[in-house]
């Protein structure tokens, strides 16, 4: 097991102590309404956070109207925005892989409040997501030519790295009851083809599996488990340099293909709506949009947001 040194902590604790400001490329609040709703009041139930390649704020759309938009942040460079589990929160990247912070913004909108900031011992942060309770955040940072996973209180305190058995891991999710994660894993420098399991407890790493089915060669961008906790969804990088989406059974360990796209599209960043449905984001036909299918397997898929990527989806 590595731990990190004191210096990390000491470097961590510094910026800890800074106030909780936005301060990459200046602040976030409440957008108006775009895609057709654009100056009137936006109201959020249930639906989708994501990111658009053109500009890179945090998205907002509710399911009621997936045509009217409303963003959250004006400061661009984000990556990877996540729910609170109720669905009042986003947690998102934004910045430079070599000056990056994580922050959360309402989903009222507001002030977007810093979390936590690169330091010279953790750059390049990555996914991160919220503890089923709110409470903390877990997510992947650069360390040398490693990657790892911190932890840290949604309030900024309480920073810790996780134990890694000696791999490089990544994608991190919490299981439903909040006691551990699953996380990508492998050897450093060549892609994530594990599964482990952090005990958040014991700061213990056990593994879950080394074989990712026949076909999905490493995972790409997300590993995300099921609200109910009894699989995970992964987008799998294959033979034709495509990524591609797949189930594993957590208990059985059965890795299923769940849509094949079409020769040439990436279809990535999955995301669960309940346990039997599952959004990504695709490039298909050259276009970036939300699609769902429903389990098992689908060869039919469902658009749900246009012009959207790395999509993650709140039901309240």
């Amino acid at each position: 097991m590595r731990m990190p040194g004191s210096s990390w902590f000491t470097a961590l604790a510094l910026i800890l102590l800074l106030p909780a400001c936005d301060f990459l490329n200046g602040g976030g609040g409440g957008g108006g309404g775009t895609g057709g709703g654009s100056g009137s009041a936006f109201t959020f139930e249930k639906g989708f956070t994501f990111v658009r390649k053109d500009d890179r704020n945090v998205y907002l759309v509710d399911d009621a109207d997936t045509q009217t938009t409303t963003t959250l942040t004006g400061s661009a460079n984000v990556r990877t925005p996540s729910f609170s589990v109720d669905g009042q929160q986003i947690v998102f990247v934004r910045g430079t892989s070599m000056d990056s912070e994580i922050a959360i913004v309402p989903t009222a909108g507001g002030i977007v409040r810093t979390v936590v900031a690169t330091s010279a011992q953790q750059k390049n942060f990555k996914t991160p997501v919220f503890s089923p309770d709110g409470a903390q955040v877990a997510f992947g940072f650069d360390d040398g030519n490693s990657t790892r996973i911190g932890l840290i209180g949604a309030d900024g305190t309480g920073a810790r790295v996780l134990a890694s058995g000696g791999l490089s891991q990544a994608y991190p999710s919490f299981t439903p009851d909040g006691t551990a994660l699953i996380v990508a894993a492998g050897p450093p420098g060549l892609g994530y083809t594990q599964i482990e399991r952090i005990t958040l407890a014991s700061n213990s790493v056990t593994n879950v599996t080394n074989v990712l089915g026949n076909e999905a060669q490493g995972i790409s961008n997300r590993l995300v488990i099921s609200p109910d906790g009894t699989k995970a969804a992964f987008d799998g990088l294959v033979s034709s340099s495509v990524t591609r989406l797949f189930v594993i059974d957590l208990g059985s360990k059965v890795v299923t293909s769940i849509y094949a796209g079409e020769p040439g599209t990436n279809d990535s960043f999955p995301c669960w709506m309940g346990n039997g449905s599952i959004a990504f984001s695709s490039d298909s036909g050259g276009n970036d949009s939300v699609y769902k299918v429903n389990l098992p397997s689908s060869t039919s898929p469902t658009l749900l947001v246009p012009k959207a990527v790395e999509p993650w989806y709140s039901g309240r």
